[in-house]
């Protein structure tokens, strides 16, 4: 099962716009079944897929009653969209939706060949959930100095989360994204976050690049988009999927092994 989260805990760093481009490129690329699962209020991840909109509601995952898609077709997206009524969870009792919304995911993936996963901004029941679910997590930042400073408080979340709720958790990888190559400032935070976490930090980086949003607002990912710019974000988007898959397939082969191992 392959349940990957788009997480940080602050906004603004571009965890929609990948999840977005992720789940084009595996049913594009890799002839993928993708469920995307929006769980973020601003439901800017739902606005890019309507098209692949399923009918049904994230905020369901999280009732007793088991949701039903239709059987997803190779090469497709099937999406579970976001709504306000999100919102309302952060009220209810973290003992009784979390493991509901678990369990759903978990039929859910039997479904899919991936799934994708969008959080809201914020660590909260919503973001939990998400992680207790999720066999991987993907943290994108920005390069300025409260995204930098944010990066430990997820990574100590994403540990804890690994230590009390769920040991398949594994992070695949910090993506440095909406980079800006000639801002001396965000070099010299690229190579800070690269010294202190060097075994996370993806070895590429996503420039800021207006043809990634054309495209979002289009509604095809940027790589479909005939212009110059578009295919230098192509090279750069196209290179960070490429690296989080194969982080994604390495650390399931080693979970295999130290399985067979035992």
């Amino acid at each position: 099962m392959q349940v990957l989260v788009f997480s940080n805990q602050k906004g603004g760093v571009g965890k929609s716009t990948l999840s977005v481009l992720f789940a084009h490129w595996l049913a594009e690329r890799h002839g993928a079944r993708v469920g995307v699962i929006d769980l973020d209020t601003q439901c800017n991840c739902s606005k890019s897929l309507h098209r692949f909109d399923s009918g049904m509601e994230a905020v369901a995952l999280f009732e007793s009653q088991p949701v039903r898609i239709p059987e997803a077709a190779a090469s497709s997206i099937t999406l579970l969209r976001g709504s306000k009524r999100l919102a309302d969870l952060e009220l209810a009792k973290p003992e009784v939706v979390i493991p509901l919304f678990r369990k759903q995911v978990t039929l859910l993936a039997r479904a899919f060949d991936y799934v994708v996963v969008d959080t809201p901004p914020a660590l909260g029941l919503r973001m939990s959930a998400a992680l207790i679910a999720a066999s991987r997590v993907v943290c994108p930042i920005e390069l300025e100095e409260y995204s930098i400073d944010g990066v430990t408080d997820m990574l100590k979340t994403i540990f804890g989360v690994q230590k009390r709720y769920n040991p398949e958790l594994r992070l695949a990888g910090i993506v440095a994204n909406r980079f800006n190559p000639h801002s001396v400032r965000q070099k010299a935070a690229l190579h800070d976050l690269v010294l202190h976490y060097s075994d996370f930090v993806l070895p590429a980086k996503i420039s800021t690049r207006s043809a990634i949003p054309e495209g979002l607002a289009a509604g095809v990912p940027v790589w479909q988009l005939a212009k110059s710019s578009a295919r230098e974000a192509s090279v750069e988007v196209l290179q960070v999927f490429e690296l989080v898959k194969q982080r994604m397939e390495r650390t399931a082969a080693a979970e295999v092994e130290e399985e067979g191992a035992s």
